[in-house]
């Protein structure tokens, strides 16, 4: 009997299909952009003469899966870029070129560039341009046949507007809302809602609403776009804020993240009622009985980026950022993370 590859589940036809939708939506995005997709790898100039770049992959992790229960991928394309670009971003480099990869059980072109849509959008907002990727139909690779997965890969190139002032004791800590959960902690996320049983179950749960989240329905408040806030640090730079230090609260919260920016004799002191936390956490807490000190390893708990400024005289005002602390001394081998008084 003779074969085909449709017959084992992949979709040739529609690929070429999703490759050309793809560089139709590229091309609206950066003119000129469409032409290198289709090749053998992107391309794109290097800006400036640098002798150093720096690269990063990271996912969406488990939430691809509760944007797919959901049939809703219009912020995950976001997610992922976010992961990346903020990454390099934080440590003195400029976004600059993105790639994708998409894996899918089964390509459903009309929904599946949705995330493609998603992944542009998070560019603009890094400033960065997708320059290609990798989208694949894996048949047997999942358990089921609506389930996706998608990472980024960024690569970036330095700055000297990104190059930061020294750290000293005093300096402000600043705190950048992450508007929700974000992009890390969904295994647990997954559990305390039982998302991870039958699917018609799963998108029941999804779909009910909660008084603690002002009605909204579950789907809603869990699959918020991961914020990226690289424009708004950009015109602070502008406005004559002098950064001394950003960390990304992704997976491991304040208490594993913050420390990859301090020098080691600084801690900073952080007042966690100057910030507002989501409901969304609070119910987490209370639907799993997790501890607040799970909570504050697992999730931002409501910071999508932490920042350290200069205090030349009076305190800057940063469009988008709350003070939320200070940088201080450390003693000896202490914590350099030091959390106080209760959320509001």
């Amino acid at each position: 009997m003779t074969q085909a590859y449709q017959d084992a589940g992949v979709n040739i036809d529609a690929g070429n299909a999703f490759t050309e939708m793809v560089k139709q939506r590229i091309a609206r995005a950066w003119p000129g952009g469409g032409d290198v997709i289709g090749g053998f790898a992107g391309q794109m100039p290097i800006p400036g003469t640098p002798k150093r770049f720096s690269g990063s992959v990271d996912g969406t992790g488990t939430k691809a899966i509760v944007a797919a229960l959901a049939g809703c991928f219009a912020g995950l394309g976001q997610d992922a870029v976010a992961m990346g670009a903020v990454d390099g971003f934080v440590e003195g480099y400029r976004p600059t070129a993105i790639l994708d990869t998409l894996n899918v059980a089964a390509l459903d072109p009309e929904l599946h560039i949705r995330i493609i849509e998603s992944v542009i959008r998070g560019c603009k907002l890094a400033g960065a341009q997708l320059i290609g990727g990798e989208t694949a139909e894996m048949p047997g690779m999942f358990r089921h046949d609506w389930m996706v997965n998608l990472d980024a890969a960024v690569i970036g190139f330095p700055d000297k507007k990104l190059e930061f002032a020294p750290m000293s004791e005093r300096d402000v800590v600043y705190g950048w809302p992450s508007h929700g959960i974000a992009s890390n902690g969904f295994s647990l996320v997954r559990k305390v809602f039982r998302l991870d049983e039958r699917p018609s179950r799963a998108r029941t749960r999804l779909r009910r609403t909660w008084p603690e989240l002002g009605g909204a329905p579950l789907s809603d408040v869990l699959l918020r776009p991961t914020p990226i806030w690289i424009p708004e640090i950009d015109a602070a730079i502008n406005a004559g804020v002098k950064f001394t230090g950003h960390a990304h609260i992704t997976g491991g919260g304040l208490v594993e993240n913050i420390p990859r920016m301090l020098p080691p004799d600084l801690k900073v002191v952080l007042y966690r009622s100057n910030w507002y936390v989501d409901p969304i956490f609070w119910l987490i807490q209370k639907l799993g009985e997790v501890s607040l000190e799970e909570m504050e390893r697992v999730f931002n708990m409501g910071l999508m980026i932490v920042s350290t400024v200069k205090k030349d005289g009076r305190r800057p005002e940063i469009n988008g950022a709350k003070p939320i602390g200070q940088v201080v001394q450390r003693n000896g081998d202490e914590p350099q993370v030091q959390l106080e008084r209760d959320y509001k």
